[in-house]
């Protein structure tokens, strides 16, 4: 039920949007929202250009699916990226998020107890290059991202009091691991624009083995977003994360963004996933802040 309800939500935005797009105004249309990633799995393909931008959040996800062992909530009261364009066409991100897992046994009587723990994500490095810029005579937007992340908040296995930490949370040296992806805009009209990412990232992490650490996901997201007025953006996307021999993570984000002023911009999400690799469903809120022109 949840997927035809997104399905039909995502159905209806786009349709919303085409028909935003092909409204008589007496003026040009023109968003006044500043480019941000922020609540979103689709990565914008245009960069900030100059200056320097700030993109905080917190979001929450959570797992009621009686295929799994746990009930599961995450809560991340920061999701934090800073964006330092360079110039027009380079810019260099930073990345981190501080997620608390709980962990509640559907068996209160079983052999699985009640856990707790939080950790750092690592610390993504990206360089965002935009080789399409829609301001000289195109009508897309697209960048290519590489980025590297520091995985060194994951490295002991045992708290100071000798306790062991979930398997999460790998004994194991620092590490760095890379990502490569496309991030591109296609402008239908003066309303809509045509999102899409495709990449391949690097994790580290073990499932099956040592040898799956060296396996990669290879990720797509897909979006639809419309400017329904000078001040607000709403849009859907699907996103899908895929490891070889194990189930995709996908689902479906549905969110909204207000244009404060020119620099400041506020944003609302929210979704579902489509399999037990998912999460059942998840929210967030945040803002970006644009400093310099």
């Amino acid at each position: 039920m949840k997927k035809i309800i997104a399905l039909i939500a995502f159905l209806s935005l786009v349709a919303f949007g085409f028909a935003q797009d092909n409204m008589p105004f007496a003026n040009v249309f023109k968003s006044k929202i500043e480019t941000t990633d922020r609540g979103a799995f689709t990565k914008t393909g245009n960069n900030i250009k100059k200056g320097l931008q700030v993109e905080i959040g917190l979001d929450y996800e959570w797992t009621d699916s009686y295929n799994t062992v746990f009930k599961t909530d995450v809560f991340s009261p920061f999701e934090g990226k800073i964006r330092l364009g360079l110039n027009k066409y380079i810019e260099v991100d930073f990345a981190i998020s501080h997620r608390q897992i709980h962990l509640n046994p559907w068996d209160d009587n079983g052999s699985f107890p009640e856990k707790s723990y939080s950790y750092w994500t690592p610390l993504e490095i990206g360089l965002r290059t935009q080789f399409i810029d829609s301001k000289q005579k195109s009508k897309t937007d697209a960048s290519l991202y590489l980025a590297l992340s520091v995985n060194n908040t994951m490295r002991s296995a045992y708290r100071e009091d000798g306790t062991f930490r979930p398997d999460v949370l790998i004994d194991r040296p620092s590490y760095v691991t890379p990502e490569i992806a496309l991030f591109v805009n296609h402008n239908i009209g003066e309303r809509v624009v045509l999102g899409y990412n495709a990449g391949i990232r690097w994790t580290g992490i073990e499932i099956d083995g040592p040898k799956s650490a060296k396996n990669p996901n290879f990720v797509y997201t897909l979006r639809i977003l419309a400017h329904v007025s000078e001040k607000m953006d709403l849009y859907g996307e699907h996103f899908n994360s895929i490891r070889v021999s194990h189930s995709p993570s996908l689902g479906m984000n549905i969110g909204a963004r207000y244009g404060v002023s020119q620099k400041l911009t506020v944003d609302l999400n929210g979704g579902v996933g489509f399999n037990t690799s998912s999460p059942d469903g998840f929210a967030g809120l945040g803002l970006s802040y644009k400093l310099g022109k």
